[in-house]
């Protein structure tokens, strides 16, 4: 009696099978991500989402103002960094390979704590080019600089925390408020060299 080999058969039953990338997100108007779904048409996720970014924007803002003091109005610390230029170099290889790796590696950016840590060195290491390039520049060009971008970012940080008007419809407005930044960056950039604000390198 001989016994036939029956070669193993696979079934593939559509019923167990994961849905695709584009077959899960078919039904998302948001954004889904893991078991969430997060809608962009709600105003209170788009209110949390502004509130969040904009508050971590400033804390990075005061981190590197810090940052920026110290290295320019602290005449020890300022002469020690213009004579090592190296930790400028070092400051600079560190800000490309975290800005790299949040750029890239999308899964690192999303766990907890590695995006926050990653985050901080970002932005330590950002602070640190800035408080180099600074400490060489005359403090009142420094101190006009650091208080316009405070300053717009603190009005728009407040902004957001209100609950009455929707920053996010308001995207022809804001486009404009861009422009206006745009073009009175690029007269400062004409202005200054003229004598608005003089800049000075220390002797």
């Amino acid at each position: 009696m001989t016994q036939k080999k029956v070669a193993p058969t696979v079934q593939t039953v559509e019923g167990n099978m994961p849905p695709s990338y584009e077959e899960a997100n078919a039904g998302c108007p948001g954004y889904c991500y893991g078991e969430g779904t997060f809608s962009w048409d709600d105003l209170y996720i788009r209110r949390v989402f502004i509130r969040k970014v904009y508050s971590i924007l400033m804390l990075q803002l005061f981190s590197t103002v810090a940052v920026i003091a110290l290295f320019t109005f602290y005449a020890p610390v300022r002469i020690y960094i213009q004579t090592h230029p190296v930790l400028y170099s070092m400051s600079n290889l560190l800000f490309l390979v975290t800005y790299i790796s949040l750029a890239c590696c999308g899964d690192l950016r999303r766990q907890f704590p590695w995006n926050l840590i990653l985050l901080t060195i970002f932005t330590l290491s950002m602070a640190c080019m800035l408080g180099f390039i600074s400490s060489f520049y005359n403090t009142k060009s420094v101190v006009l600089c650091i208080g316009i971008t405070a300053t717009v970012c603190l009005c728009v940080t407040i902004f957001s925390f209100q609950s009455k008007i929707d920053i996010t419809s308001f995207q022809g407005l804001l486009f404009i408020l861009c422009m206006v930044m745009f073009f009175c960056a690029i007269v400062m950039g004409f202005v200054v060299p003229f004598g608005y604000v003089s800049i000075q390198k220390y002797k």
